[in-house]
């Protein structure tokens, strides 16, 4: 053990020896003593930040609506501006009018911009307060006790009008912190205010450190010691020094394991100084302790072994170290070219073009894609065609990208009227989200999307009762489709348009049902509706709650069941039975009767419920999981059970035919059916369209290299795991129409990262290079 250690020792040395290292770490420890004076200073919030005008649109209506009444907050508003600011606002107001500003979502940045810059100049006036005009304002404590106080520095002033500008529009701005951060050298303020809350800089300060450890140590850091270790291999079994090495009792293999381990003492002490001083920065000027920064000093040691296992194990065999040095360099562009290559096949095959959901309309069949596009099946050419597609002007891939990825897009058939309805979301004239509005389609028109109106509620889903009837339930209150003329429908789109969705909503479309007792709910409320009975369920803040359908078409609340936790799930109800699936990974099953649990099912570790299905006939329930497994519910026996597809090994989207036929997706473009009652292992029919070359070089090529080959680059992921890990922000600003993403939301998709296969995959790939290296090593002779 001495000689391993001696050799240890002397590989330490050399690395301390080395010239270029001693530059490189007084290169470090300089960087690091300028950057030493820039700290974060923080102070009472005084101007409204851009991320906290959550409605611009919504704030101009309002001015639209009361510029003449100076007793109203928005009059009076209007009556400090001078000419050139009223004439400001009024280009806002109407764009159309020789304003020629970019549209889209560039276009509402600079509505954003331009609005909060006005503002924020009338929250400087002395006279911004007067008693009078925020008389029959709600104010919170904190402004009460401002407007109290005999005299009001500057600061405080400022203060208090922005929040009297926050509580005159209160569903326009949301000041979501009273802290303000200004970014200082030294004494000097570098740039101050950041228009950035504190919760919304920590995630992005976050991603700029990842990005500049992983920049100056894990490729400039990884290949500049690749450069000064790619010799020592080399060296160490040159004729006279293995010569001398192997007089003593050593073990060969073992002694190429100790220069292995001694060529890491190089990125050690890099990222040991670099990690450590920037977190100790971090800490000490602005108060940011990230104890995850001190992860990336072994992740990045662990990225080094990667590619010096190649290193050595090319320099044992050629023993040269410009060989050596050759072989990672090819190393690194291939894993980077397969990795490249395989998150794009994937991303467009299975991510964008493989179907995520399946809906069941009549004889026919639907799918939907990852990018919420519809298709229907062509007997005639056998293949998927493209239908129910979008209007010009609407959100289009850009939008859904930005907006409206976030909440589960899937038509819901109307058998009673033959058509399918569904939730679309739109883009106001701005580029924000507008109202969403209720879609629909048929099978006569080929699909053609309709729009039926705007829906004036946050609505996720749409329940059809057994006789048509549409039920869209919302945040706040419970709505049912009443229909429009043509010429009604075709008015309300003109004015829509025009007005950039502040007008053209009817309010002759949606009709209140009126449930005594129904309380709000909240943003990640999930609702269903029983094909049996026509009752609605409704999960909310831990609370599932029944609406009991009455003969005349009518609503009361009914019993109701408080779970454990107060998260959100899904669920899906028929007859007797209700199945509700939530974030741990629970499955249940209850009598809707009593609310007594009947059964219960664990997932595998890290997966949960993605969806909960159920037959249209209320014959069968099935959960889909975020890990493609589907467990069915038998509602014979009253117990869950796992279901494997005898034909495909991935299921990515599982539903009902009107038979209570099992459907499935491959993740592909193929849909099979099953009779999951019978013992038979093929299924009845199935819809499957001829996939291209591009399929067969993704699975038969990429995915068996890209398995075998390690992934260096996922180790940066790492890095963002761990800082995450003690991160906490806030949730996205509600804006109307848009859904909000919940990470609790079982609904949204899941891209929660797992650590420990991205850490085996690659210790696995530095083992099997070590063992060649030793294996080798012992074989030959010296």
């Amino acid at each position: 053990m001495r000689t391993y250690l001696a050799v240890l020792k002397d590989s330490f040395r050399e690395a301390l020896a080395s010239r270029v290292m001693l530059v490189t770490l007084i290169g470090i420890v300089v960087v690091l003593a300028l950057l030493a004076p820039f700290g974060l200073d923080i102070s009472t919030s005084t101007e409204l930040r851009r991320s906290e005008l959550a409605n611009p649109e919504r704030l101009l209506k309002r001015f639209s609506e009361q510029l003449e009444q100076p007793q109203t907050a928005p009059g009076h508003l209007w009556s400090l501006m001078d000419a050139r600011q009223q004439a400001d606002i009024e280009r806002l107001l109407h764009p159309d009018q020789g304003d020629k500003s970019p549209s889209g979502h560039r276009g509402r940045r600079r509505l954003k911009r331009q609005l909060v810059g006005q503002l924020n100049a009338l929250l400087e006036e002395p006279d911004f307060y007067k008693p009078d005009v925020w008389a029959d304002v709600d104010l919170n404590d904190e402004v009460t006790q401002l407007i109290q106080l005999a005299s009001l520095t500057e600061t405080d002033q400022k203060r208090r009008n922005l929040l009297l500008l926050a509580s005159a529009f209160p569903r326009s701005i949301e000041i979501v912190d009273s802290h303000a951060y200004s970014l200082v050298y030294g004494t000097a303020v570098v740039r101050g205010p950041i228009p950035l809350t504190p919760t919304q800089f920590e995630p992005i300060f976050d991603q700029i450190l990842v990005r500049v450890i992983s920049t100056f140590l894990g490729f400039f850091g990884v290949f500049g010691c690749l450069l000064m270790t790619a010799g020592l291999i080399p060296r160490t079994f040159e004729p006279g020094e293995i010569a001398l090495l192997l007089s003593k009792p050593v073990n060969r293999g073992v002694l190429f394991v100790v220069k292995f381990f001694g060529g890491c003492t190089f990125t050690l002490l890099y990222s040991t100084v670099l990690v450590l001083g920037l977190w100790l920065l971090l800490g000490l000027r602005m108060d940011y302790w990230r104890h995850g920064l001190l992860w990336c000093i072994p992740v990045y040691v662990f990225l080094f072994m990667i590619y010096y296992a190649v290193s050595a194990v090319a320099g044992a065999l050629w023993r040269n170290s410009v060989v050596a040095l050759a072989l990672v360099v090819v190393f690194w562009l291939a894993v980077t070219v397969i990795g490249v290559t395989q998150d794009a096949l994937k991303q467009r095959l299975i991510e964008q073009r493989g179907i995520h959901e399946i809906v069941s309309v009549g004889s026919e069949l639907l799918t939907v894609d990852g990018q919420h596009n519809t298709w229907a099946w062509d007997d005639a050419s056998s293949a998927w065609r493209e239908v129910f597609t979008e209007p010009p002007g609407g959100m289009g891939i850009l939008g859904r990208l930005l907006f409206g990825t976030n909440f589960r897009f899937i038509p819901v058939y109307d058998s009673t009227n033959d058509r399918i309805l569904a939730v679309q979301q739109t883009q106001s004239r701005f580029g924000g989200l507008g109202a969403a509005e209720l879609i629909s389609g048929s099978a006569d028109d080929d699909w053609e999307r309709v729009s039926q109106g705007q829906i004036p509620d946050q609505v996720s889903t749409v329940l059809i009762c057994r006789d048509g009837r549409v039920i869209l339930p919302g945040r706040r209150a419970i709505y049912e489709f009443i229909g429009q003329t043509q010429q009604e429908r075709q008015r309300a789109e003109f004015f829509g348009r025009i007005s950039g969705g502040l007008l053209g909503a009817s309010k002759k479309v949606f009709q209140k049902i009126e449930i005594d007792g129904l309380p709000e709910n909240e943003d990640d409320f999930a609702a269903v509706i029983d094909p049996v009975t026509d009752d609605i369920w409704i999960l909310n803040s831990g609370r599932l709650q029944c609406l009991r359908a009455a003969d005349d078409g009518t609503y009361s609340v009914g019993n109701s069941h408080d779970l454990e936790s107060d998260s959100a799930g899904v669920l899906a109800v028929a007859g007797s039975r209700l199945i509700l699936g939530l974030p741990d990974g629970s499955l249940q099953a209850f009598d809707t009767q009593n609310l007594e649990v009947i059964d219960s099912w664990q997932l595998n570790p890290g997966d949960q419920a993605r969806i909960c299905v159920a037959a249209a006939n209320g014959t069968a329930l099935a959960a889909h999981s975020e890990n493609n497994a589907v467990v069915l519910f038998d509602m014979q026996s009253d117990q869950f059970g796992q279901w494997t597809s005898p034909n495909s090994d991935s299921t990515s989207a599982i539903a009902f035919s009107p038979e209570g036929h099992l459907l499935t997706a491959n993740g592909r473009l193929m849909v099979a059916e099953y009779n999951q009652l019978e013992e038979e292992a093929g299924p009845v029919r199935d819809w499957s369209e001829a996939t291209t070359w591009i399929y067969q070089l993704y699975d038969y090529a990429i995915i068996p290299v890209w398995t075998v080959l390690p992934k260096p680059a996922q180790l940066d992921n790492c890095v963002e795991y761990v800082l995450a890990q003690d991160t906490v922000t806030l949730a996205p600003t509600r804006e109307t129409g848009s859904p909000d993403t919940n990470p609790n939301d079982l609904r949204t998709p899941d891209s929660s990262f797992n650590l420990w296969p991205v850490l085996r995959d690659n210790a696995v790939f530095v083992f099997v290079m070590l063992s060649i290296g030793c294996i080798y090593i012992t074989r030959r002779d010296f």
